[in-house]
């Protein structure tokens, strides 16, 4: 079921006893999670099988839930408000609005107010995770040049 709300479904933040579950479920599942291939899981009775992209995400969940934090799903073609971009980002609304403004996020104007598919968000967020691996690797290679590692 697609919808275009933004924010489809949230978990708190776990309570010491779900974060300990979520490690260990995490830790049992983490072997499985670069087959491209479906995994057969248990829920009660039933046995289903499990797309891969669903078992990287239920990782991710349980990761984020394992480190006391809490966990919001989006559809990637909902539109976020600046305060729910900024809050994915984990930036300051400010500045995702310079972002915004500076043309390096696409936004859409709603009257007065900017709307951010959350795709895009998404994108810019990986670009830029790339760009800083890339650089730190960069500078490893040159710290290891030097001899300063």
């Amino acid at each position: 079921m697609e919808t275009k709300t933004a924010v489809e479904t949230t978990c708190g933040i776990p309570s010491e006893r779900d974060a300990a579950l979520a490690k260990r479920a995490g830790r049992a599942l983490e072997t499985l999670a670069d087959s491209a291939q479906p995994v057969s899981a248990r829920f009660g009775n039933e046995t289903v099988d499990v797309p891969a992209p669903a078992l990287r995400l239920l990782l991710e969940i349980l990761d984020r839930m394992a480190h006391g934090k809490g966990v919001a799903l989006t559809s990637l073609h909902a539109e976020l408000t600046t305060r729910q971009a900024a809050e994915l980002l984990q930036v300051s609304r400010t500045h995702l609005v310079k972002l915004l403004d500076d043309g390096r996020i696409p936004c859409r104007m709603v009257g007065s107010h900017r709307r951010v598919r959350a795709e895009d968000i998404l994108a810019w967020r990986r670009e830029t995770g790339l760009r800083r691996r890339e650089a730190l690797d960069d500078l490893t290679a040159r710290d290891q040049e030097l001899g300063l590692q």
